[in-house]
């Protein structure tokens, strides 16, 4: 039997099922993946505090959360399409970071992290000059330093980043589009020209020193995802 739980642009659903002449209910899982925001960075008590808690204890639902510290847009694209079945959530909630990140294999997933003063370069934020660009991030890699610098230095720029965000966008949508299971698209990138259904990073937003949101900051996270979900 399936039981209405919560009307919305998605239905959220509580199943109880029969096994032996016993009843079982089986729980509505929320699926998260994202950067630092969604982990949780900079909180107290992370696993209490972060949005995706917040979230998954309104709708009383499971909460699933891969978020890493750091993480690219290729590692959430990578969680989506290989390393797990999306089909076995109820919906997602993913946010993308910055397109400067990503990722490659060296015998395990190495993270590289554009870090936000090249975003402020690419973007020409501040209008931070070349030089003070290159001092912050020359020391920036411990492996293949060389390739890293040359690739962000000179192959790069911020055309190319805004084309392979558009492209990670895309297939993030077309791909849970294709398995049928709600998604909720969010963003930390506030130079972002792509409409998502959720901008975290807004003006207003309380953080934390090193730029993560605060407890407050995260209930108001939560607060425009269900508000969301609720349209």
């Amino acid at each position: 039997m399936w039981v209405v739980n919560h009307e919305s642009r998605f239905i959220f659903y509580r199943r109880t099922v029969s096994l032996n002449s016993s009843n079982f209910v089986y729980f509505m899982k929320i699926y998260f993946d994202g950067c630092s925001w969604t982990k949780g960075s900079e909180l107290e008590n992370k696993y209490q505090e972060r949005f995706s808690r917040i979230i998954s204890n309104q709708l009383d639902v499971e909460e699933f959360n891969i978020a890493l510290e750091g993480g690219s847009n290729d590692r959430i694209i990578r969680n989506l399409m290989v390393e797990h079945n999306i089909e076995n959530y109820d919906f997602l909630v993913i946010q993308m970071t910055f397109p400067t990140r990503t990722e490659y294999w060296e015998g395990k997933w190495v993270k590289v992290s554009g870090a936000y003063h090249l975003n402020r370069w690419l973007y020409k934020e501040k209008n931070m000059k070349k030089k003070e660009f290159e001092g912050k991030f020359r020391e920036k890699f411990k492996n293949h330093k060389e390739f890293w610098n040359y690739y962000y230095m000179h192959v790069a720029d911020q055309k190319y980043f805004e084309n392979k965000e558009r492209i990670q966008y895309e297939t993030i949508k077309s791909y849970c589009k294709s398995k049928n299971v709600p998604l909720v698209l969010c963003s930390i990138n506030h130079w972002s020209k792509l409409d998502f259904d959720v901008m975290m990073d807004t003006r207003d937003l309380k953080k934390h020193f090193y730029g993560h949101p605060t407890k407050e900051g995260h209930q108001v996270i939560a607060n425009k995802i269900m508000k969301y979900i609720k349209k």
